[in-house]
């Protein structure tokens, strides 16, 4: 065996010497291994070239008027785009202001009628369309890409309001009008996506009319007044201070009633508002004690302890959540206590505040009790009296059915300009608290101006959707090339557009809140440009990083370019990111290239606007119908990206004619394919289409993202087999440029058979295992199909039973890094019999129980929604089971934290060593192939040689589930705030301070009849 010792022991002088010599010289001759590496680089070149043919493809364009090479001025397209982005934004508002002066305009006409039914008003509520309908006359609009009605605007009321109600048939009817305005702003822009109105009552117009999808199997629980653009659009920013009353007094159904309310008071914040949640009994301390600062201590006591509000963003939510979940209740409640704790920690805020920290525009406390008879007179005199806190309001809330006093309550919230509510039950929470494809939503308020209002009151807010696919086709995609992108970030640093924000899992979740450096390398110079842009600066920086080529492969590059402009008139900066010095391939024939129609068999295009209403086409009969559109220049399409896509086609043509014609055995080749930078992919066997489909957009096509940085081979191993791919570059007046990436998909015996043929002539020990690895540390092939019973195709290196990955990490061969992706999806493991009903799913036997109800009472839509209403208010989830109020989980998935681990080649090109097994010593040598992402390594085992026993231990490839979150781990980075501070309703504060407090108006005897049904639901539906 290679690698084993013989130890001679030499005695001198008292001292012993151990000398041990290989019995035997090595069996990894360097030379021959060199040698064995420039054949098996040569072997891969020659393989790629002869089995895809790639030299039919022309490359050379001296002479050629219609193309031309020029270099990429990012700076100039940054600032372009930015400009074409602001024009885009600027007409949305202009539309959106038309809503919003008809709406106000309709308030001082209209005249209060309390003659109005539901038959007579007959709302064309959007829950009840139906497409396949034809007297719902709803037709598919190519532009919103689903069937709409244009003649009318649809509504949708939430499940807790009745559509019959006044307010809500009043509101109905004096915003109808506003159904012209939507029509002539949809038919003057044809870009201008949904248009809409949601009322403080609680109902919504939205234009045009299409059917309200909720998914399989669960309630309806949208109400536009807790969305957030609703809440952003009607509330100034605030620093809010939450204060929950844990003492005993406060157990079981009263306790979980709060935490869900405060959570959902939570939810409705927006990422401009910063909070903070204190619980307390007779002493007061923060739900996560981050910097366990002392309760209700002086400040020189606590003169080393900082504990700042945090930005209401999705996580620092989500570990407020938690830390409201794992409170416990117990002790007597304090008042005086309390307050005095939420005082002081405004005044410590205002005091160690950092830069764009806060909202700095309005303050409240809002407290959770359910009530107590001690009056904090005391408190308010000092802190009124106190500039720092004089302008704090005290919103109050009473929870629970227990009869506890709450006078008190209501004088707090009515002497400081707040507001006093009552939450009897978990389906009060919703109208107490009211402060799938991804967009911007552009909003604003919409007031009463009418002579019968005392103020301006809120009506409600109007919006218009900018999808962000609009901004994203605004890209100038064909000079970026396969490695660029655009990305928006907001004032706070989080994503309004990036190719890796992910979408989200529920249409009633919130912004996502993914910083830039969440997703880009979190390096110094990033963070730089970051800030910068968050300033609204413009920029350019190159730096040093990683190019992701794919979830599991990074290549480092020391050129790349960001250059970032701010978008005028908005709070949102653009960013371009490009490669430096890169080349641009222009093709400029108006003419000549529209004289032959093509053949699409085996072609699909890139999700490009290359022509209005005709992005994202994948099927051959729609990539006909844009081609169509093309050559009889039927729609406004994109000179530039239309001219380089019908010039791709022209210019692959004879290589996909060349692999038709040709006989290949299915034993060998399982694919070709052709891509190039202007978003058309060529292939042949059609069984392809599916990974060619995959691959169609350049930016997520690995092939052409290592043909633009290698210019070499470049290789992508699967289970299968490999893919060969190799750039293919036109040149013209000494100017060369990428144009393209042609590849072949080998399968794993044939590329066996070549790895063993190529090496066969220089090392004839068949004791010797070859590995050819690729740059992210999997096997692209071997010499042996398996080793000790296990398939090397594809697999990991440091899934074998060898330490081979640690020696080669260790050596520098390999560089590790630690990516944490915060919006993963994950398999929902949780058990929900044990968690607790959930609060948006009724359980099976109580589902089919309320069904028959309905059926019953089809009649009485008010009765439906009591029904419903009672169960929801019945059904109170455990505070440890999911709810809407952040709600992570639909279906089988939930929203996650992965971790996973990503290898990538270091500086080390060349190394050997020798792994210690458990019976044994082997040798190995490892060197990288000159411009290929592989490395080929040898190692000293036979075939019949036991297996090593010992591991790499070092973390794998696949993602792994983060289960533990540090409580203190907030989102805490550079942010500017909001240049104009919205001001609130100066009657606010009478709001619940006179009389009873508000409540939901309900009929008493259908409640109680509702209450006793449901109760009986859930009596049965508990047996069961």
């Amino acid at each position: 065996m290679a690698g084993v010792r013989r130890c001679a022991a030499i005695f001198t002088i008292g001292v012993v010497f151990i000398v041990c010599v290989n019995s035997q010289e090595s069996r990894l001759d360097a030379g021959q291994f060199r040698e064995a590496v420039n054949t098996v680089q040569k072997w891969l070149i020659d393989l790629h070239a002869n089995k895809t043919h790639s030299s039919i493809l022309k490359t050379d364009f001296n002479g050629n008027k219609s193309v031309n090479i020029k270099p990429v001025k990012p700076l100039e397209l940054v600032r372009k785009m930015a400009e074409d982005i602001q024009t885009l934004l600027t007409s949305k508002r202009n539309a959106l202001q038309k809503i919003v002066d008809h709406l106000e305009d309709a308030t001082t006409t209209y005249l209060w009628s309390d003659d109005l039914t539901l038959n007579k008003s007959r709302p064309l509520l959007m829950k009840n369309l139906d497409p396949h309908n034809a007297s719902h006359e709803m037709a598919y609009d190519e532009r919103l890409g689903v069937e709409v009605r244009y003649n009318q605007s649809g509504i949708h009321v939430p499940l807790e309001v009745y559509e019959g109600y006044p307010e809500i048939l009043n509101g109905l009817e004096w915003s109808s009008t506003v159904d012209q305005v939507f029509r002539e702003n949809f038919e003057r822009d044809l870009t201008l996506m949904w248009q809409y109105f949601g009322a403080q009552t609680g109902f919504m117009r939205v234009y045009p009319a299409t059917r309200w999808k909720v998914p399989p199997n669960l309630i309806d629980l949208y109400d536009a007044r807790i969305r957030p653009w609703y809440v952003q659009g009607s509330v100034p920013p605030k620093d809010m201070i939450i204060l929950m009353d844990r003492s005993g007094s406060v157990h079981g159904q009263t306790f979980s009633i709060m935490k869900w309310a405060v959570k959902t008071l939570i939810d409705t914040l927006g990422e401009n508002d910063f909070v903070n949640v204190a619980a307390f009994n007779d002493t007061t301390e923060w739900v996560n004690n981050c910097t366990y600062c002392k309760a209700n201590e002086t400040r020189q006591e606590n003169k080393d302890c900082c504990q700042p509000l945090v930005q209401a963003s999705t996580r620092n939510k989500k570990l407020l959540y938690r830390a409201i979940d794992d409170l416990e209740d117990g002790g007597m409640a304090s008042y005086s206590e309390a307050l005095i704790f939420a005082y002081k920690a405004f005044k410590e805020f205002e005091r160690t505040r950092k830069v764009g920290e806060g909202a700095n525009c309005h303050k409240t406390i809002m407290l959770f009790s359910d009530g107590g008879t001690e009056w904090p007179e005391d408190v308010f005199k000092r802190y009124l009296a106190d500039n720092d806190t004089k302008n704090v309001r005290v919103f109050t809330y009473a929870v629970g059915p227990h009869p506890i006093p709450t006078a008190v309550l209501k004088q707090m919230a009515c002497s400081t300009g707040g507001q006093y509510s009552v939450i009897t039950t978990s389906s009060s929470v919703r109208t107490k608290i009211q402060t799938e494809e991804m967009t911007i939503s552009l909003t604003r308020p919409v007031y009463n101006m009418s002579d019968y209002a005392n103020t301006s009151e809120l009506l409600g807010v109007a919006g218009i959707d900018v999808p962000i696919q609009t901004l994203k086709n605004l890209s100038p995609f064909e000079a970026l090339g396969p490695n660029g992108y655009a990305f928006i970030i907001n004032h706070n640093g989080f994503l309004v557009m990036h190719p890796r924000l992910g979408r989200q899992l529920s249409y009633l979740l919130g912004p996502p809140h993914i910083d830039l450096l969440d997703v880009e390398e979190d390096v110094g110079e990033m963070e730089a440009i970051r800030n910068n842009m968050v300033r609204g600066s413009n920029g350019q920086k190159v730096i040093v990083g990683k190019i992701r080529i794919d979830d599991s492969h990074r290549v480092a590059y020391s050129g790349i370019q960001y250059d970032y402009s701010p978008i005028q008139n908005s709070s949102y900066s653009l960013g371009l990111l490009t490669l430096k010095r890169s080349q641009h391939l222009i093709i400029e024939d108006h003419e000549a290239l529209w004289d032959e129609q093509p053949n699409v068999t085996c072609t699909v295009v890139a999700p490009w606007p290359y022509c209005r209403g005709r992005e994202g086409v994948t099927q051959e009969e729609n990539l006909a119908t844009l081609m169509d559109d093309i050559f009889q220049r039927k729609k406004s399409c994109n000179d530039k990206l239309v001219q380089g896509l019908v010039w791709s086609q022209r210019w692959t043509k004879p290589l996909l004619d060349k692999w038709m014609a040709e006989r290949v055995s299915s034993e060998d080749i399982i694919g070709r394919a052709v891509f190039t930078r202007f978003g058309l992919t060529r292939f042949f066997p059609e069984s392809q289409k599916a990974g060619a489909s995959i691959w169609r957009d350049p930016l997520n096509n690995p092939a052409l993202r290592r043909a633009e940085i290698s210019g070499s081979v470049s290789v992508i191993p699967h289970t299968k087999g490999a893919f060969l791919s190799a750039p293919v570059s036109v040149k013209k007046n000494n100017e060369e440029v990428v144009a393209g990436a042609v590849g072949v998909n080998l399968t794993s015996s044939y590329l066996r058979q070549g790895f063993k043929q190529s090496l066969r002539h220089i090392w004839k020990n068949e004791d010797i295992l070859w590995i050819l690895v690729d740059d992210g540390g999997l096997i692209v092939t071997s010499n042996r199909g398996e080793l000790h019973g296990v398939v090397l195709q594809g697999m990991f290196l440091g899934d074998l039973n060898m330490p081979l990955l640690k020696h080669l990490k260790d050596a520098g061969v390999y560089n590790m890094d630690h990516e944490v992706d915060t919006q993963a999806l994950c398999s929902d493991k949780h058990n929900w019999n044990n968690a607790g009903p959930s609060s948006y799913r009724i359980p099976n036997p109580l589902t089919l129980l309320a069904n028959v109800l309905l059926e019953v009472f089809s009649w009485a839509d008010y009765f439906r929604y009591i029904i419903y209403s009672g169960v929801l208010a019945l059904l109170t989830p455990r505070s440890e089971a999911f709810s809407e109020w952040g709600m992570t989980r639909i279906g089988d998935q939930e929203s996650c934290i992965m971790e996973k681990t990503i290898y990538y080649f270091g500086e080390t090109n060349t190394f050997t060593d020798f792994m210690k097994c458990s019976n044994y010593t082997a040798e190995f040598r490892a060197t990288r192939l000159e411009s290929i992402n592989a490395l080929l390594v040898a190692i000293d085992i036979g075939d019949g040689s036991p297996e090593c026993g010992v591991q790499s231990n070092l973390p794998s490839i696949v993602p792994q589930r983060v289960t533990s979150v540090d409580p203190c781990s907030y989102q805490d980075r550079f942010r500017e705030r909001p240049p104009t501070c919205l001001m609130g309703n100066s009657t606010a504060g009478k709001l619940g301070c006179s009389g009873c407090p508000r409540q939901l108006q309900s009929s008493l005897a259908l409640m109680l009849t509702a209450l006793g049904m449901c109760r009986m639901l859930l009596h049965m539906g508990l047996e069961h």
